[in-house]
């Protein structure tokens, strides 16, 4: 009998615990298809003055988390990561750059405007609303990747980009919670280039 009150309870518990797990499967699903992702557009390569540079577009939508966090004044940091390859069909491709373009946006509510600023560079602007800075995010103009007289003439190379959200410049306390929920996982395929130097 006891045997039999130790089954039923054990039975009770693994059943209590399913429940708890399908719940939290569920919660991670929906959270999942919240609709947010980066995405890199398109654009080009372009060779001016023997330097070649570097015209992309990019959507940074933003899940609902991420907003909020910018909009409580938690500074985002945007990451663009560039790699220049040249392909070699019987053996591993050659790295021969790579470059990580970092941005942080920021929201101040006293003059309510949001301050785009290049972490490369020091450079900052500011916009009225939150929409119009992460579009100036996304338009790269002019962004110099390399000199040709750095590559082999007549030789094939690849140009790679993706965009990224920097989950590590969280402060403490969001990024151990940004690192298990998907809202935060926000990071673009790779878009690839091909070009001739």
């Amino acid at each position: 009998m006891k045997a039999l009150g130790h089954a039923v309870r054990f039975t009770m518990l693994a059943g209590l615990w399913s429940c708890l797990l399908a719940g939290s499967l569920t919660s991670a699903a929906a959270q999942q298809l919240d609709p947010h992702a980066f995405e890199v557009l398109g654009g080009e390569l372009v060779l001016r003055d023997g330097v070649y540079l570097l015209n992309a577009d990019i959507d940074f939508q933003l899940s609902t988390a991420a907003r909020e966090a910018l909009e409580s004044g938690v500074p985002l940091t945007f990451e663009l990561d560039i790699e220049l390859v040249r392909p070699r069909p019987l053996w591993f491709d050659e790295k021969i750059a790579t470059l990580t373009q970092r941005y942080r946006v920021r929201y101040h509510a006293l003059s309510r405007r949001y301050v785009l600023t290049n972490l490369n560079t020091g450079e900052h602007r500011s916009f009225t609303s939150r929409a119009s800075a992460l579009t100036e995010l996304g338009t790269v103009r002019a962004l110099p990747i390399i000199d040709r007289s750095l590559l082999n003439q007549d030789q094939q190379y690849e140009l790679w980009l993706r965009a990224g959200l920097d989950v590590d410049n969280l402060p403490p306390p969001l990024k151990t919670a940004a690192y298990l929920s998907p809202q935060w996982r926000l990071l673009s395929e790779w878009h690839r280039w091909r070009f001739e130097a």
